[in-house]
């Protein structure tokens, strides 16, 4: 397995067709799996194209302004019930997201992804993992039920890292320091999602390091944390309102 750490160079194999997703087991019939399998982040060509382009539309039916008012009513609730920061980044972000996307018992579906979280970028059989998808996909309903847990799933980790990124940082003990400024210093010095990998032309697996260096720039290190190119995040306007949301309130606390 190669490791490629420099920024522009992950940016460019980001960007480039020849380098593909590891594809998910489309044969195996675990719950987690399936939901792999029929997920877009590990299809490719054609398959990857037609579900992103359903995805797009998933999230082009989310407010931004909407989620943004749910995360801080939620964060006041889990602040005034005793929650941690960490309780509130993991819970909060993932609650937002089941409600606006139709999920029977929203509040059940955080502990949910953070299971299946720990096997779906690699797809390591687990029985829990598998009891969490399923749990998931019958939440979600019988439409793009996929896609929908896929949201929520990559939601999890990368929203509350950035979220407990963000207040960790000194200056968030500055009153004056913008919720949005710390968020934007996060993503390109302390990304929450480190690395992704690609399939190269050979065969070969390589691993893009999203925190990597960015030698020989004139300026200041590139984000990579929502990936480059076709493949980019498209929830990005969606995680960075529900971040800030928590953020501000945890800091207006």
């Amino acid at each position: 397995m190669t490791d490629v750490t420099e920024r522009s160079e992950v940016e460019r194999l980001l960007q480039d067709p020849a380098y593909a997703v590891p594809e998910a087991d489309a044969a195996s019939t675990r719950a987690a799996a399936r939901l792999r399998a029929n997920a877009s982040r590990f299809a490719n060509g054609a398959t990857h194209d037609e579900r992103r382009l359903r995805i797009d539309a998933l999230l082009a039916g989310l407010d931004a302004d909407r989620l943004a008012s749910d995360a801080r009513s939620r964060t006041r609730a889990l602040r005034s019930a005793g929650a941690t920061v960490d309780e509130i980044a993991e819970r909060v972000p993932v609650a937002v997201l089941a409600d606006a996307l139709g999920f029977d018992d929203p509040d059940a579906a955080p502990e949910a992804a953070a299971v299946l979280a720990t096997t779906y970028p690699t797809g390591e059989p687990s029985t829990t993992a598998d009891a969490a998808a399923a749990r998931l996909l019958d939440a979600a309903g019988p439409r793009d039920a996929a896609l929908r847990a896929q949201l929520l799933v990559q939601a999890h980790a990368a929203t509350a890292g950035l979220i407990m990124g963000a207040l960790g940082s000194p200056a968030a003990d500055v009153a004056d320091s913008p919720t949005a400024d710390l968020l934007a210093t996060t993503l390109r010095d302390d990304p929450p999602v480190r690395q992704t990998r690609r399939v190269g032309p050979d065969g070969g697996v390589v691993t893009l390091r999203l925190d990597g260096p960015d030698q020989g720039s004139p300026r200041a290190p590139r984000t990579l944390a929502f990936g480059a190119g076709p493949r980019a995040c498209p929830a990005r306007p969606h995680a960075l309102a529900i971040a800030a949301a928590v953020v501000d309130e945890v800091r207006a606390c």
